[in-house]
């Protein structure tokens, strides 16, 4: 997400995930995971975020909470979502909840740049040696047991990241994927 400019998703559907909400202020929806991360952050989303705040981390006014139903798989009680051990592979199933028939991933790069973990900053304790562990290891791996309920509920999911590790969908190019559909003015 490093230099992208997310003004070409405007008009469309969009769930910006943790501080993507910086990128993307007039998104539908700003979901995160962590209640640290809600605290850290709590501020600075209330000043510019307008948007639906979710999440299965944080109880408060305001604030959509989702009960977390388990690790992996594809959560059908709108109630819930599955965790996945991450705020992406939740923002998938919250997006399925929300009736979509495509679904376009951003910033799922999956892998760490250096001693970069994410696009921005990063988060206090996310070292480039535990994120690597965790992407590889627990991450990755769930991503795939959402390929198969996805399609089966007829939900098209393409990753328009470059240089994306996360291979369980076609990748393809955002702007390819953008001409395909007409944005409602």
């Amino acid at each position: 997400m490093r230099g992208f400019d997310a003004a070409v998703l405007r008009g469309r559907r969009v769930i910006a995930i943790n501080k993507s909400f910086l990128l993307a202020p007039w998104a539908d929806v700003l979901y995160f995971a962590d209640r640290s991360w809600w605290v850290a952050h709590r501020a600075e989303a209330l000043a510019c975020f307008a948007g639906r705040r979710v999440s299965i981390g944080t109880c408060e006014d305001g604030i959509l909470r989702l009960r977390s139903k388990g690790r992996c798989g594809l959560e059908a009680d709108p109630g819930g979502v599955r965790h996945g051990s991450n705020s992406g592979y939740q923002a998938i199933n919250l997006a399925f909840h929300f009736g979509v028939s495509r679904i376009v991933l951003l910033g799922y790069d999956m892998h760490v740049d250096g001693a970069r973990t994410h696009w921005h900053a990063g988060y206090p304790g996310h070292t480039a040696e535990s994120q690597e562990h965790s992407l590889r290891d627990v991450f990755l791996p769930c991503f795939s047991t959402l390929v198969g309920p996805l399609a089966a509920a007829g939900v098209e999911v393409i990753n328009c990241t470059p240089g994306s590790a996360l291979t369980c969908w076609p990748s393809r190019a955002l702007a390819e994927v953008l001409a395909e559909t007409e944005v409602a003015v």
